[in-house]
Formats: C-alpha cells, sequence, structure tokens
C-alpha cells in the first residue's frame, strides 16, 4: 500500500534536482575524518549527489519506496536503501562522520521523532555531525490541523512544528549545537510562511 510519500514523489514537481543552499553553508564547516555520510529522508536525493560531490561515501534512505526505486535505476556509487516505517534502521553503531536529516523529523509524531534521533546518535561517530531542518512554529503552508496537513500535494499527511525550546530539548544529546532559522513565502502567496529551524549537532 502507497503511502502519502510515495504519491508525493510520483509527482514531477517533487524531484528536486538542486540542494538547499543552507545545508551548503553548514557543510562549509566542518571537516569529518570519518567520511562515511547518512543522507536520511534521502527524498529525490538531491542532497546525497551533493554529499557525494563533497568527497563523502553515501549511503542514503527513505520511507518512500517510489523514490528509492527510482533511484536505484540510475548507475551510482552511493549505496540507496528503503527503510520501512515501524523497523529498525539498519546501520552500525559509529558507521558515520556525518549524517543529513533535511527536513524529516518534523513529519514524524514526536515520540517517533525522538526515536529516529536516538537511533541516529547511535550510527554517527564520536565528533560526527548531525546536520539538519526541521519545521518552526509559525509556519502556515503546510495548513495544519490537529497534526494533518492541508496541503495538495501530501493532504492528509502528518507534520509538526517545533519552538526554540523545543528544538533544543530535541538536540539536547548532543554536546554542541548551533541554531539559525529560515522564513520565506510561496511565489505570489505572500501571506503564507514556510519557517524552518536548521541546525549543526556535534557528537
Amino acid at each position: 500500500m502507497k503511502n502519502v510519500w510515495d504519491e508525493h514523489y510520483e509527482r514531477p514537481k517533487s524531484k528536486l534536482a538542486f540542494p538547499d543552499e543552507n545545508l551548503v553553508r553548514l557543510l562549509s564547516r566542518i571537516q569529518p575524518t570519518n567520511r562515511k555520510a547518512l543522507d536520511f529522508g534521502c527524498g529525490s536525493g538531491r542532497h546525497s549527489y551533493l554529499l557525494q560531490n563533497e568527497g563523502y561515501l553515501v549511503t542514503a534512505c527513505d520511507t518512500a519506496k517510489t523514490t528509492i526505486d527510482s533511484l536505484n535505476q540510475n548507475p551510482s556509487s552511493i549505496r540507496w536503501i528503503f527503510t520501512p516505517p515501524d523497523t529498525n534502521l539498519p546501520f552500525s553503531p559509529s558507521e558515520f562522520g556525518l549524517i543529513v536529516s533535511w527536513g524529516v523529523f518534523h513529519y514524524n509524531q514526536r515520540k517517533e521523532a525522538k526515536k529516529l534521533l536516538s537511533s541516529l546518535y547511535s550510527s554517527l561517530d564520536e565528533g560526527g555531525y548531525l546536520l539538519g531542518s526541521i519545521r518552526a512554529e509559525g509556519d502556515t503552508h503546510l495548513g495544519l490541523s490537529k497534526g494533518k496537513m492541508n496541503l495538495a500535494d501530501l493532504s492528509g499527511g502528518y507534520a509538526e512544528t517545533y519552538s526554540l525550546e523545543d528544538l533544543k530539548g530535541f538536540l539536547s544529546i548532543f554536546s554542541n549545537v548551533s541554531i539559525g532559522y529560515s522564513e520565506r513565502t510561496p511565489l505570489g502567496k505572500l501571506e503564507e510562511r514556510i519557517c524552518h529551524w536548521f541546525f549543526l549537532a556535534c557528537k
């Protein structure tokens, strides 16, 4: 049975090609000695290819089988993995020097997001980095009502927003955390707000 994300990535407009500029900036600030990287919730693979171009040995995973099947059709040294919901992540302790989770955690209930974070933390090498983004309070673009999104291509999907204190608590297992904020409007919809925290966390 397809989930909302399988259907999302069947739409051509969902296959984003260019990396997020905030992630590009964060990557320029770090040089992990362990050059194995995980793109957690890789979607269309835009950040997986960015990591590869930066010299990392990349593993990428997603809960949408549609996008993983599509990515596996193209020859690449990137290891693409389908990680079904409600299953343990198949990664070893201290496997990665860098994990990217861009726009993923907030599409899970808080308890599940914390469980995912704990698993990723275990898979991160000592001194390794987690770079991520998460929806911030004040976002109106998702049209949230009791956790359900009212957005054409993700209708019925689940999401939450985080306050700054929520995010600090969420990332409290890390030894050092730096946080930034971005806000924009969709083209032609100046009344809407797309709000994100982005962060660099070191184990």
